[in-house]
């Protein structure tokens, strides 16, 4: 995610005035509340506090956007349920499973969006690592109308987010099981701690429906195992008024229409986490690429329809950022790429998986470059706890800065020398030890960016981008951590580089950059 947090304080700031488009600048802050805020419910996946401003360095990245903001009212009434715990996230304890592994979600959504109103199915085919009792999924509000497992009635309770399900007969260890949950209602956004900013979930604004999952949001729209550590293919399927598009993740397989019906499929067939799953419905057109190259991804954009050329001309930079990538970090891990632009401010840019969401002032070549990045570092290898997201956040974020430094003609390691001495004088904390308040701030992007350019002038740049894809290729379709990615350095580059990343990660003042190796 980078709503203009690559330049605002966490991932979220007020808005940016916009640069010149042809050439990287410093922005200057302003500030604004857009009409459209909306009511929210407060889910308590944590009990941590909101991020509050921090100050802005000077960067080359792209303007920002106004974040949204809300009015939050009280959760539901609650009942007892089997099982609240979840798999014990440190910042968000509530939020997925144990006790099974998802294998694969098919999705079926007839959306009315006059009314932003769902009649939803979720088929999950889950493999159980225990004997089960019992299971829950995380849905946060929609009601449920009936629960089968294996094609059999299961009974089933709701308290908050958690939907807990009980089986006619229990489940061995082992053994494949399919849920099936069918469900309606308008879904609701929620107000998540880590994302002080914007609300998350299924969202609806000038006409457009989207979504915004990360971290917790994709719960408001669908049942799942929401958590990183449990990834699963999908198939998502949208019904619409004839007329209207929809897209998601992946590949679209099939579009049919019928009495005044659209309906898009769309199968995501690498493994996803639940928060990179995407909906978006509204007057949209597709343009389509073709692939970047001989077995390369298919390249794909959405933009409102009739959108400026300005807005065409600025997608026109993604070739060169897969380009860019993939000769640092090995293949395209997925099978398509592309960027939807949204016809309002977003607030934010979010890596939903194969297809990134951006507002109209987050399209500058950084920002493009960040999502794309997400692609391998976030999306392909998550992180297996919420609080390692500077590997996600500091990755992409340094990425961005090398590919923006190399678009304009910059100067990079003045960019970063200049971002150091920000830090410096910031006394800006490391990103290992954050709180959830700080999940998307700025130590997660420009200290974690600055660790690598720390490691990378230490051990020079043919070891660091081994590591890089290292990094990636042993945990393509799962998660990683901390202690992973440091066993790969000393691997590559021996225990003074760990030494190294380790005051960056932990120590509380910022440490000076090491000479070129």
């Amino acid at each position: 995610m980078v709503a203009t947090a690559v330049l605002a304080a966490g991932c979220g700031g007020p808005e940016m005035e916009t640069p010149d488009a042809a050439s990287p600048t410093s922005v200057a802050v302003t500030t604004s509340v857009p009409a459209s805020a909306t009511a929210t419910t407060t889910i308590p996946v944590s009990t941590a506090t909101t991020a509050e401003a921090a100050p802005t360095p000077t960067t080359t990245a792209a303007a920002a956007e106004l974040p949204t903001t809300t009015t939050t009212v009280a959760p539901a009434e609650t009942v007892e349920v089997i099982d609240p715990v979840g798999v014990g996230d440190s910042f968000y304890p509530g939020l997925g499973n144990p006790g099974y592994d998802v294998q694969h979600y098919e999705i079926s959504l007839d959306v009315d969006p006059a009314t932003n109103t769902i009649e939803a199915s979720a088929a999950i085919v889950a493999l159980a690592a225990e004997d089960l009792a019992s299971f829950n999924l995380d849905l946060s509000g929609l009601e449920v109308h009936s629960v089968t497992v294996d094609g059999a009635h299961a009974a089933f309770s709701r308290s908050g987010h958690e939907l807990s399900v009980q089986p006619a007969d229990s489940l061995v260890a082992g053994s494949q099981f399919e849920v099936e949950v069918h469900y309606s209602g308008m879904p609701e956004p929620i107000m998540d701690p880590g994302v002080p900013f914007s609300e998350m979930g299924w969202l609806q604004r000038g006409g457009v429906i989207y979504t915004l999952g990360e971290p917790s949001g994709s719960m408001t729209w669908f049942p799942s195992n929401n958590h990183p550590t449990d990834k699963a293919t999908y198939q998502i399927e949208i019904t619409v008024p004839e007329g209207t598009t929809a897209a998601s993740n992946g590949l679209l397989v099939a579009e049919t229409a019928d009495d005044g019906e659209a309906t898009y499929t769309w199968r995501m067939d690498d493994p996803m986490a639940s928060y990179l799953a995407a909906v978006y419905i509204g007057d949209f057109e597709r343009i389509d690429h073709g692939p970047l190259h001989a077995g390369g991804p298919r390249l794909r954009d959405y933009v409102p329809r009739n959108a400026p050329a300005e807005t065409v001309q600025a997608l026109s930079v993604t070739p060169s950022v897969i380009a860019f990538l993939e000769e640092r970090l090995g293949p395209y891990p997925f099978d398509a790429y592309g960027t939807i632009v949204m016809p309002f401010m977003l607030g934010l840019a979010l890596e939903n998986q194969t297809l990134s969401i951006h507002g109209p002032a987050t399209i500058g070549p950084g920002i493009i470059a960040h999502e794309a990045a997400h692609q391998w570092l976030g999306n392909s290898v998550s992180p297996d706890d919420w609080s390692e997201i500077w590997l996600n956040e500091g990755f992409a974020t340094y990425l961005h800065l090398m590919f923006e430094a190399e678009h304009y003609g910059a100067d990079f390691d003045r960019t970063m020398a200049d971002i150091h001495a920000w830090l410096t004088a910031d006394g800006m904390g490391p990103p290992k030890g954050i709180e959830i308040r700080e999940l998307f701030g700025p130590s997660i992007y420009f200290r974690g960016a600055a660790t690598l350019h720390a490691l990378r002038l230490h051990i020079g740049d043919n070891t660091f981008y081994e590591i890089l894809r290292t990094h990636h290729n042993r945990s393509a379709g799962g998660t990683t951590n901390t202690e992973e990615f440091l066993g790969i350095v000393e691997e590559f580059a021996g225990p003074d580089a760990v030494d190294l990343l380790e005051r960056w990660l932990y120590d509380q003042s910022v440490p000076p950059l090491p000479p070129a190796a």
